[in-house]
């Protein structure tokens, strides 16, 4: 028996097949304060349907993929862990000057993206390697540790260190990093030429700092969910689907969670491939996925899943690169848990903020005040509130009614109707 579990922003899902190869859908709302419990509860309901103990249904297998929109969400939600940068002296903005290049070369309107990492948390170290592996200036070991201290008084909750040349002696960041796990015990860290080793400096350096802003989020999640579903009854592999459509055993994604930014929606190409070909013989498909925190979009062509050799987060030069290549899906802020709000001037937003799965959408009375856009097609009539996930879930319509009317319907001096329409126009 196998297990397949994707933790999306707002549900669980859980696919079980057995050993005649069946496969049996599950679903449990999913659990941000602990997101393990989630995929336990989903595993719950499984065995609650096919009529076993969780135990002996989790003894029984003997494999568990899992894919996860964590990373992206916190990414794309901003609440990644507070991230430092220690570069060497001299080389402070390689996160601002980037590689350069531009969507539109004559497009003057649009601001120059921030860096990943502030500048303000960018830390510059004493030292030099060259091109040819030699050191021409010695590890300030004592600026280093001035360094740290400044850290520990900033609260930093992850480190990322990117030194010049490093990928050819990496002498000097495996010190830094030493001297981080002496001085700063329980910071994550992340060394540039392990992660990444390759030459291009925004590359590797942009690599590095998005692995280490995630490793708090994503180094505990993959190390207690290895560990409870042992202790559940799993004896089995534990595997995670990474950007690249593959896996990664849970172990090495937890050491380089970079590689799981794409967890979840990089299998959808590769299933949304098949299925068009089976159903309609068709080699090009537009392949889409609303969540509730984010609108995944990808395009087969000539029944290729897209690759994508350079991956962005975000617009390409606008956004912020991996580093990595991946499968080809993009990804903005609108789900069905994205909040509507409107500002002093008059003008409606939709996301990138989501309710999640908790407090979740108003209609879910789960305590959720502000108006999402499940529950603006909730008041439209596009969901059924009394069928919901199957009549698990009873939506409340007044409260949905009432908060847009309360948030966006007064503000913009327009019927409930009117203002769930907007809401739905501007996330469309």
């Amino acid at each position: 028996m196998r297990f397949a579990a994707d933790t999306g922003g707002t549900f669980t899902d859980l696919i079980v097949e057995d050993d005649k190869g069946a496969l049996r859908m599950f679903k449990a709302r999913t659990t941000p304060d602990d997101p393990i419990r989630g995929v336990l509860d989903a595993l719950q309901v499984a065995a609650d349907a096919l009529g076993v103990s969780r135990q002996s249904l989790l003894a029984s297998g003997d494999m568990f993929v899992h894919g996860t929109t964590r990373a992206i969400n916190a990414i794309v939600t901003g609440t990644t862990a507070k991230t430092a940068l220690l570069t060497t002296l001299g080389n402070p903005e390689v996160l601002v000057l980037r590689e350069g290049g531009r969507i539109e070369p004559f497009n003057f309107t649009v601001p120059y993206p921030a860096p990943y990492i502030p500048r303000s948390l960018t830390y510059e170290v004493p030292e030099r390697i060259l091109h040819d592996g030699s050191v021409q200036t010695a590890l300030d070991e004592a600026a280093v540790i001035g360094i740290i201290d400044k850290l520990r008084a900033l609260e930093v909750e992850a480190v990322a260190v990117s030194l010049l040349w490093s990928v050819i002696n990496p002498a000097h960041e495996l010190r830094v990093g030493e001297l981080l796990a002496e001085h700063l015990p329980g910071v994550p860290v992340t060394l540039s030429h392990q992660v990444n080793p390759i030459i291009r400096e925004y590359r590797r350096t942009s690599a590095a700092a998005i692995d280490a802003s995630l490793k708090p989020l994503m180094t505990s999640y993959m190390e207690k969910l290895e560990e409870r579903l042992r202790d559940s009854g799993f004896g089995g592999r534990v595997l995670m689907l990474t950007s690249q459509g593959g896996v990664l055993d849970a172990a090495d994604v937890a050491r380089m969670p970079i590689h799981a930014i794409n967890s979840g929606p990089s299998m959808a190409p590769i299933a949304g491939r098949h299925f068009a070909f089976v159903d309609a013989g068709a080699e090009d498909a537009i392949v889409a996925d609303t969540g509730g925190t984010t609108y995944d979009v990808s395009l087969i062509r000539g029944g290729a899943v897209p690759w994508a050799r350079e991956t962005w987060i975000g617009q390409p030069y606008r956004g912020h690169m991996t580093g990595f290549p991946s499968i080809d899906v993009k990804s903005v802020g609108a789900g069905g848990g994205s909040i509507a709000s409107v500002d002093s001037g008059g003008l409606l937003s939709v996301g990138p903020r989501s309710a999640g799965a908790v407090p979740g959408p108003v209609c879910y009375g789960q305590g959720g005040t502000e108006p999402t856009v499940t529950d603006a097609a909730l008041v439209l009539g596009y969901i059924d509130a009394d069928n919901f996930l199957g009549g698990a879930i009873k939506l409340d319509r007044a409260a949905a009614r009432a908060a847009i009317e309360r948030v966006v319907a007064k503000p913009l001096n327009r019927s409930v109707e009117d203002a769930a329409i907007a809401i739905i126009d501007v996330v469309t």
